[in-house]
């Protein structure tokens, strides 16, 4: 949704300013829209691929930060009246004439920085796919999905390139082009994850016993004692034996419908479970450690802090011995 409210601002911001049949060259705040849509399909791309970046604060820092402090002379020059549209070539051409066109360099210099986070979030994206279908293959999932999204992906970073080069192209009429494709890439996008849902939807409700979902089952297997997952080097088909359900169907729902690998729907299985044993004060902490499938304390520990960001015995502490309230007398 947030992905088509920004297109949708893209699509006004270049139809404000029109002079005949020409568009500004280098418009800022379509600009600008442009990038914040190039974020948002990197945050999309992140999401389906499991990807960690939307954890890591300094590259989204980094994707902020550039183009905040590259902005900051346009707002300067419009806060002063000072303006500047360029409709085509000529007029640019008239500009870059003038005794240092201070505005106009401004305005490439932002260009160009937002082009190279463009790029650097493209070839993000494509290691994120690599690294997820790779995960896949390794641990024999369901590849249906990841095929479908691969297309989906590549067709909308060839039609972000093709409105990041329509910043430079004044003809109203490759905008207008630009602007039925966007329109027809939003209708099959939302048909592809219509129908792609619906067939999830199908899974879960009816590859399962007739009063079970699948999601209920695993649910109901994560809940046994001893706890499942506790057991080292669990694959996906003995997993799936174990619940009762066959191994293309939990492979289905772990990568479609939850959005994880098998890998990090384990971790986060046995992350969970840790919490929930951390919170018994009765509980030795290695001892939770090997119940919940960690060979030792220390890889508990590293998994949680990477998960949770406080080492377990930090967390136990603020959990069973909560901060006393003082009261002045």
């Amino acid at each position: 949704m947030i992905n088509y409210l920004f297109l949708v601002g893209y699509l006004c911001s270049y139809f404000i300013h029109q002079h005949n049949d020409e568009t500004e060259i280098l418009c800022v705040p379509s600009m600008l829209i442009l990038y914040l849509l190039w974020e948002s399909y990197l945050a999309t791309c992140t999401t389906f691929s499991n990807g960690q970046i939307y954890k890591n604060r300094y590259a989204w820092l980094f994707y902020n930060i550039v183009p905040a402090t590259l902005i900051v002379p346009h707002i300067l020059f419009k806060v002063m009246g000072q303006g500047l549209e360029i409709h085509n070539y000529t007029q640019l051409i008239d500009v870059l004439n003038q005794p240092f066109p201070l505005q106009i360099y401004t305005r490439i210099i932002l260009s160009i920085g937002l082009f190279l986070c463009k790029l650097i979030m493209l070839v993000e994206i494509i290691h994120q796919q690599f690294r997820y279908k790779r995960q896949i293959v390794e641990e024999r999932g369901e590849q249906r999905g990841v095929k479908f999204r691969s297309i989906i992906y590549g067709a909308w970073a060839l039609l972000l390139l093709a409105m990041t080069i329509g910043q430079i192209v004044p003809s109203m009429s490759y905008h207008i082009i630009l602007r039925v494709l966007i329109i027809g890439f939003v209708i099959c996008t939302t048909i592809f994850y219509l129908s792609f849902h619906k067939s999830l939807m199908a899974i879960e409700h009816n590859i399962s016993d007739a009063d079970n979902s699948i999601k209920e089952k695993i649910d109901s297997w994560l809940e046994q004692r001893p706890f499942p997952l506790s057991e080292a080097d669990l694959t996906m088909e003995k997993t799936a034996e174990s619940i009762g359900i066959s191994t293309s169907s939990l492979s289905y729902y772990i990568y479609e419908f939850a959005g994880k690998t098998f890998l990090s729907w384990q971790s986060e299985c046995r992350m969970k479970y840790c919490k929930e044993l951390l919170e018994d004060e009765r509980k030795n902490i290695s001892e939770i450690a090997y119940e919940c499938g960690y060979s030792d304390l220390a890889a508990m520990s590293k998994a949680f802090k990477k998960r949770f960001g406080v080492a377990p015995t930090i967390y136990r502490r603020k959990v069973i011995e909560p901060p006393t309230t003082s009261t002045n007398t």
